[in-house]
């Protein structure tokens, strides 16, 4: 009995890591399809069609072209880097101080602020007033109407308050007492219990941040210089202005095909962002849990 207990155990753990196993190839395989094509010159994209995988004769060629021979996506990728983390620093310091707000009981107003925030949770203002306050405000056509409008995430401070109220309140308490106050407080206290939920939210908001391009469409109407890298890509994708003049895009294609220089976009646009999972990792897990076991 004991031992076909033992052999069920082990057939389970085997049909577990196939799945996984199943699971991680499938979500692999997009992103090793496009690196493969990235790499694909046009003579063997000719000949062995769209179902190839891995070049036999890769080439940095479609790297050089994008990158070196016009300035375009290299100031893309310059704006959505400085968007990023500019963007990412802002929104959640904002949303770690009205969290932290919020999360006092004798706030004055708090009630109508929370309710305030709760309805953003579920309905925005709309993309024409939204447009309006951000044209009335002056900031169409520069760097900060890609920041300014989104510098609050109001799922984002629920979960801040959420965490706050948490706090044992002993060590509040001991915080008052020796004198301390509430900049002193939410800076040496507060945030450094919070780095978890702050390193969780703050790679969503990164990930939210690099993948904009709608916002940047709207309010950039004359100024391309500032266009983010995923703006770009969008209108490769669409088959629009690639940034390039004519007589260099068809010496472009004398080497790579549209589709090759498509997927090297592409993983300019995914690669920076992807390094970015190894280092909040640790915080992410925890983040994550963060309240979710109680002990």
């Amino acid at each position: 009995m004991k031992k076909r207990q033992i052999n069920t155990e082990k057939v389970y753990q085997a049909v577990i890591a196939a799945v996984v196993a199943i699971l991680v190839l499938v979500s692999l395989f997009p992103l090793i399809y496009v690196a493969g094509l990235s790499f694909t010159s046009q003579q063997e994209y000719m000949s062995r069609g769209n179902l190839m995988v891995i070049p036999y004769r890769p080439t940095l060629e479609g790297y050089k072209r994008i990158l070196f021979r016009d300035d375009t996506y290299l100031k893309g990728l310059l704006v959505s880097l400085l968007r990023t983390g500019i963007g990412t620093a802002v929104t959640l310091v904002c949303t770690l101080i009205m969290g932290y707000l919020l999360s006092k009981e004798d706030l004055p107003g708090r009630r109508g602020m929370l309710f305030a925030v709760m309805v953003t949770v579920l309905y925005n203002g709309g993309m024409i007033p939204t447009f309006l306050t951000v044209k009335g405000l002056g900031l169409l056509d520069t760097f900060w109407a890609m920041i300014l409008p989104g510098m609050v995430d109001t799922w984002s401070v629920l979960v801040f308050k959420q965490f706050f109220s948490g706090l044992p309140k002993e060590v509040i308490e001991s915080a008052e007492i020796d004198g301390c106050g509430e900049l002193r407080m939410l800076v040496q206290i507060a945030v450094p219990l919070s780095t978890a939920v702050m390193a969780a939210l703050g790679l969503f908001m990164a990930v939210g941040q690099w993948n904009a391009w709608f916002d940047a469409l709207i309010y950039l109407q004359k100024n391309t210089d500032l266009y983010p890298l995923q703006l770009l890509l969008r209108n490769v994708f669409a088959n629009a202005n690639m940034g390039y003049n004519s007589s260099i895009q068809v010496d472009m294609m004398k080497n790579q095909t549209d589709t090759s220089l498509r997927m090297v976009v592409t993983m300019i646009g995914t690669v920076p962002i992807l390094c970015v999972y190894p280092f909040l990792q640790k915080y992410f897990t925890s983040g994550v849990y963060m309240g979710a076991v109680k002990g």
